[in-house]
């Protein structure tokens, strides 16, 4: 099987604070090991895509595949991606999924097996690129991270790279400065999720995500509110910090697609009213050839 459906089968959240946060509406904190794809998708492909994604949660369902996900597509953003998350607690377990799915997917045959083909032969139309990554929970700079997943529909990530031999100096920052005054300003409607990229990224480079109910909780000035909370030389150390340390910061707002997702019974109970998805529509049909009607023989001229 090719990387790309692998990939994309691998990229199914299995929850995005796992299975086990996934059947049960409590709070609870985020995966310790994090798989992330980055689809680039050709301009004006966007709809086929959607469909052609569909398409493979609906042969994920009826092969059972182990493999569970969430897809999402920017609100803020580059308007042509689409980013896939999966939440394990280990390696291992993130490479059993992958194993587990590559089995079932490569054993599929009959009309699931043309489907499949239909489906991979389709990719190179409709992607520009894919980027894959691994990233580390980093519950030493997150804070608060706890809620109910099902019930979020966005996610603000903030992609930060640092500057060479910087991470401590970034770590105390976040440590030390940031969360210090968040916790001062009391603004606990904010979940930050913290993940320190292992492979396929830039050294350096973190992922931060804040999930969101509503983008209407982007009304609340947070940050406004956090830098209020610190003193004068707070302040003068946080921006000396953030200029040493921080090369770069950007920050995209992807809002959840239940169409492409595939998640477990107990995530979708939670919600089902947005979960439960219809299934796509399947691989067209070939054509039946239309039968041909003989035009009629025009008389011949008269004789006399």
């Amino acid at each position: 099987m090719k990387k790309s459906l692998l990939m994309l089968a691998l990229t199914m959240l299995v929850s995005m604070f796992s299975q086990a946060f996934a059947q049960s509406p409590e709070m609870h904190a985020p995966p310790r090991v994090l798989a992330i794809t980055r689809e680039e998708i050709k301009p004006g492909m966007m709809p086929m895509h959607t469909r052609h994604s569909s398409m493979y949660v609906d042969i994920f369902t009826k092969l059972q595949t182990p493999n569970r996900r969430i897809a999402m597509v920017p609100v803020a953003g580059n308007q042509n991606e689409v980013m896939y998350i999966t939440g394990c607690e280990t390696f291992a377990e993130l490479e059993r999924i992958l194993n587990e799915t590559d089995k079932k997917m490569g054993s599929a045959g009959g009309s699931l097996r043309a489907q499949l083909d239909w489906l991979e032969k389709g990719e190179a139309e409709l992607h520009t690129s894919m980027r894959d990554s691994l990233a580390l929970y980093r519950q030493d700079l997150s804070f608060n991270p706890g809620v109910n997943i099902p019930m979020m529909r966005y996610f603000a990530v903030t992609t930060i790279r640092i500057r060479p031999g910087h991470d401590a100096q970034f770590v105390d920052y976040l440590q030390k400065l940031v969360n210090v005054a968040r916790q001062k300003a009391k603004v606990d409607n904010l979940h930050i999720a913290v993940f320190q990229v292992l492979s396929g990224a830039p050294g350096g480079t973190y992922l931060s995500f804040r999930p969101m109910r509503s983008l209407a909780e982007m009304d609340d000035q947070i940050g406004t509110r956090v830098r209020a909370a610190m003193s004068d030389d707070q302040k003068k150390d946080a921006d000396k910090a953030y200029g040493d340390a921080v090369m770069s910061s950007e920050v995209n707002t992807y809002m959840f697609v239940p169409q492409m997702s595939y998640v477990d019974e107990g995530m979708a109970a939670a919600d089902p009213g947005f979960w439960n998805r219809k299934p796509a529509m399947m691989m067209p049909s070939k054509p039946k050839p239309k039968q041909r009607t003989a035009k009629p023989v025009a008389p011949p001229p008269p004789t006399e």
